[in-house]
């Protein structure tokens, strides 16, 4: 077995200090005037999103933003490209496609984001994510891998992947700003 073999070791160097209380995390910064963000996320596999109203969530105490996905369009903050691009066993390029931060108009996954609300704390945050009134329309889900497979068998190349009445907008991607390299993460240790 090589070096970097499946099942061997892997020597870490930061057990003593996390396990010793002397880590540092990215939330444990806390900066004059910082805001705090929640992303709000579908409770549903698939669904159509009927209407989402943003209203009564606006008017928390303490919110300083709210954003869905019309409002990402309407800012021209693009798609999210892939920044790795992987390839095919034969070296062609393989697909990946571009995405908005944001579902639009439906839902294809549990915890897929729909809504993002920034507030001057994070509870106030939640509150108003709690607040955003969404009507879903529930639809059908695939969740085993053997009956996605057969339906792509059944259908061929043609298996509906999306619903025929509807369609995203034509969005331009749109190049990703890239902010200087930071040693900080809000979910490992630095």
């Amino acid at each position: 077995m090589g070096e970097f073999g499946i099942g061997q070791p892997v020597r870490r160097f930061e057990d003593k200090r996390l396990l010793s209380g002397n880590g540092h995390f990215q939330s444990d910064n806390n900066l004059l005037g910082q805001a705090y963000a929640y992303v709000l996320r579908s409770p549903h596999a698939h669904a159509r999103i009927r209407t989402l109203d943003l209203t009564t969530a606006k008017a928390v105490p303490g919110v300083v933003l709210m954003m869905t996905s019309d409002d990402l369009v309407e800012a021209k903050l693009g798609v999210m490209g892939v920044p790795l691009q992987r390839k095919r066993p034969d070296g062609s390029p393989m697909f990946a496609r571009a995405f908005l931060g944001l579902s639009q108009g439906r839902v294809r996954y549990v915890g897929e984001p729909v809504a993002f609300v920034v507030a001057e704390t994070l509870a106030q945050a939640k509150d108003a994510a709690e607040l955003i009134a969404i009507d879903y329309e529930a639809l059908p889900s695939v969740t085993d891998t053997a009956e996605a497979a057969e339906a792509r068998l059944r259908y061929g190349t043609s298996a509906p992947t999306t619903s025929p009445t509807y369609s995203r907008p034509a969005i331009k991607p749109q190049p990703m700003r890239r902010s200087p390299k930071r040693r900080t993460s809000s979910r490992g240790a630095m």
